[in-house]
Parts: structure tokens; sequence; C-alpha cells
């Protein structure tokens, strides 16, 4: 008796370690599942919105399942070479709320959405995958470059000055005459020439033509045949040739440093410049060169959806200095973006105060 006590009392122990370990196995298993294999089933079963609907639930157990990267990667290129475009932009779309800044996530997406013919939505997930690259390549470049970076506004101006040749060199500049060729909104070629002299005059029109713009730092003037008139305009901040980098608070400029960001994956300094009038500039810097590479601005002052972008490249050597040859611009997005490319630049030329000035001027 006291045998088959101990008989029947180790049954149930033998069954109750089953059970355990029959649970331990379950829960393992059901750990275990991966989502995206998930997916691929309800999407084929019961399609996109009934599979979205699912997947919310998973991500509400998500201890529940294993998300790779790789899988849902690997799905999406399945269900793409399946000629099946849609279900590859529902499996990547899913795998954005999982992997949020994952680059091959997003381009994935991006290419899924082309292929389903839907090209605006592919170019708005090309911007994000831009910004999330950018993103991670500035994170890598802080890190590694922490102790050797600029830290306030002074910092990057010297450099950008040193950069472009350095402060004595354009200290020594007192003129400048820059000409070139611009394309534009309408997409007619026309050449330019703009004129500087030290401290504030500037003058900018059509070659040969006898009509322009000029100002002495304050007032600005529109001449035709010969007629000065004064004009309400934002050319005044134009007078300076190395770009307010040099004696800015003699015209009552100040800047603060914004810190760090990135334009296109690459590193920037951001200062933001403040003019005497309260007009606002945003300009970024290049951590790799200490160039200035690019301005935006409110292209009519406090409306900020009306953004102008002015982007400065291929910075060459001009007697001591460097300056950028090429540029492109767009005006408040009220017109197509125009380029400009320089042709000729000539400093420490003659230049009479006449030909900024009105006859009847006086200082």
């Amino acid at each position: 008796m006291y045998g088959k006590k101990i008989t029947i009392f180790l049954g149930f122990i033998t069954f109750f370690i089953l059970m355990i370990t029959s649970g331990i196995q379950m829960s393992a298993q059901n750990q275990g599942q991966g989502a995206a294999e998930l997916i691929k089933k309800s999407l084929l079963e019961k399609g996109v919105v009934t599979t979205r609907e699912e997947f919310v639930k998973i991500l509400k157990n998500k201890d529940r399942y294993v998300f790779t990267e790789d899988e849902f990667l690997a799905l999406g290129n399945e269900f793409l070479k399946a000629g099946k475009p849609h279900m590859a932009v529902a499996v990547m779309d899913m795998a954005t709320d999982i992997f949020m800044d994952s680059i091959p996530i997003l381009g994935l997406l991006a290419h899924s959405y082309f292929v389903a013919g839907y090209e605006d939505k592919s170019l708005e997930i090309q911007a994000k995958m831009m910004a999330a690259r950018g993103k991670a390549e500035l994170a890598d470049f802080l890190e590694k470059n922490k102790n050797t970076l600029a830290s306030t506004a002074e910092e990057v101006i010297q450099r950008s000055l040193e950069a472009t040749g350095g402060r004595e060199s354009w200290e020594a500049v007192n003129t400048m005459v820059v000409v070139f060729s611009i394309q534009s909104t309408a997409g007619n070629q026309l050449r330019m020439v703009r004129m500087y002299k030290r401290p504030f005059l500037y003058r900018q029109g059509l070659e040969g033509s006898p009509n322009f713009t000029a100002t002495d730092g304050t007032t600005v003037w529109s001449v035709s045949n010969n007629e000065w008139r004064e004009i309400a305009s934002s050319d005044h901040r134009m007078v300076s040739m190395d770009r307010w980098l040099l004696n800015y608070k003699k015209f009552g400029i100040s800047y603060k440093f914004m810190g760090f960001d990135h334009i296109n994956g690459s590193p920037v300094y951001h200062l933001r410049r403040i003019f005497r009038d309260g007009y606002v500039e945003d300009l970024f810097f290049s951590f790799y060169t200490n160039l200035m590479t690019e301005i935006r601005s409110d292209y009519v002052q406090h409306r900020p959806f009306m953004k102008s972008f002015h982007s400065l490249w291929n910075y060459r050597e001009v007697e001591g200095i460097k300056i950028p040859f090429v540029f492109i611009r767009n005006m408040g997005s009220l017109e197509p973006p125009h380029g400009g490319v320089v042709e000729e630049v000539r400093i420490n030329v003659a230049l009479n105060d006449e030909l900024f000035l009105p006859p009847d001027y006086k200082k």
C-alpha cells in the first residue's frame, strides 16, 4: 500500500514536471516566433488592411515575438521579386514602426513606393532616409572629433576666414568686381556685374546696361536712364564682399552659435545671423572645410512659409582669398531655383564713389 502511494505520488510529480516543461517549451516557442513570418502569412491570406490591424496587436505584445531587421528586409525584397510592390510597401511601412531610423528599411520602403507607382511618397521617404543618415553620420563625427570642434560663433567665423585666405588677406581687399553668368527663373542666360567698395558701397546690374541698383549700406537706389530713385530693398545687406564675416559689428550685426547640424548627410556648424533691422539668416559651415555652404532665410521677413535657400559651392582662390564660384538660390519658393557661375573676379581695381552714389549725395 505504501509502495502504491509512493508510485502515485511520483506519477503526479512526473506529470506536474511534464506540464511545467511543456509550458516552458510552448512559451519559448511563442517568444521565438518571428513577427515577419506572421505578417507574411497574414498578408497572403487576409490582405493589407487586416494585416495592419493584426500588426498593431502584435506590437502591444512585442515581447512575445522576434523582430529582426534582416527578416523584414528579406520579406520586402521577396514581395518585390514576386511582383507585389504594394505588399512590399505594407511590410516596410510596418517595419518603420519598429526600426524607425534604419537607413536600409527606409531605403527599401522608398524603393517599394517607387515600384508601386507612388513617386511623391518615394521622394518623401528618401528625404527621411537622408535625414536619418545625416543624424547617424553627425553623431559619429561628433564622437570622433569632439575635442577639435568649434563651440562659439566667433570660433566658427575665425575658422572660416582662415579657410578663405585669412583675416589679413581680406582686410587688404578694398574693392572687388565680380562678373557672373546667371540663368534667370525664366530660363534666360544673363551676365551680371557686382561691384564692392569698402566699407559699405555696393552696385549690381546687367553687364553693359545703364540700369542698376546701388547702396551705401543704408539707402538703396534704383537707377534707370541716369535717374536715381530711392527704393525699399534688402540690397543694403549685400554690401559685404566677405559675406559679413569681417567687421560685421560695424554694421550692427550679431551672431549666435546654434550648434551642430547636417546637410545632405554632411556635418555642419549652424550659426544664426541677426541684422540691425531684426532680419535673421541661418548660416551653415562645413566641419571638414570650414567654408560657408548654405544660407537660409525668410524671403519675406516674418513669413517663415516662404523660405529662401542659397547654396555655395566650388570655392576658388583669387589673389589670396577664396570665393564660391557656383551658387544656386531659390527665392521664397515663389519661382523656380536659379543658379550662377562666376566668370571673372577683379581685386583692388579703381572704383570711384560716383559709381555707387547719386550726384547730389551728401555724406
